[in-house]
């Protein structure tokens, strides 16, 4: 189903000078989908902006689903030849992953490493 909405272009403008216009976005956190939310889209930047309300509401849902504080610095040692990243407990916790499951990591930009469990 696709909700429209009437489109109303909003009073103040964008921190680069475009033109803002309320819209509805897909949030998603740590991978998990929040849903469709209400929001302003700059026209010239494309920059999305979320109400303090749908923030709010957003932040309680994370901590309802214990996901508040789960990003960690994880500091990559060596073993051999290899480059080793350990993975803290609460973050092997949510994510299923335990000693010697098989992972698939690749590059998914210059700085940014994705690693996806294999079932």
């Amino acid at each position: 189903m696709v909700i429209k909405m009437k489109e109303e272009i909003l009073p103040y403008k964008c921190k680069c000078g475009g033109i803002l216009k309320k819209s509805r976005t897909q949030v998603e956190f740590f991978g998990i989908d929040f849903g469709i939310r209400e929001c302003e889209v700059c026209t010239k930047c494309g920059s999305e902006y979320l109400s303090d309300d749908v923030l709010g509401e957003i932040e309680n849902e994370v901590k309802k689903k214990k996901l508040f504080g789960l990003e960690k610095q994880a500091q990559i040692t060596k073993s051999g030849n290899s480059l080793v990243i350990r993975i803290p407990p609460e973050i092997a916790k949510f994510s299923g992953v335990h000693y010697k499951d098989i992972v698939r990591v690749y590059p998914v930009e210059k700085k940014k490493i994705e690693i996806e469990l294999q079932s």
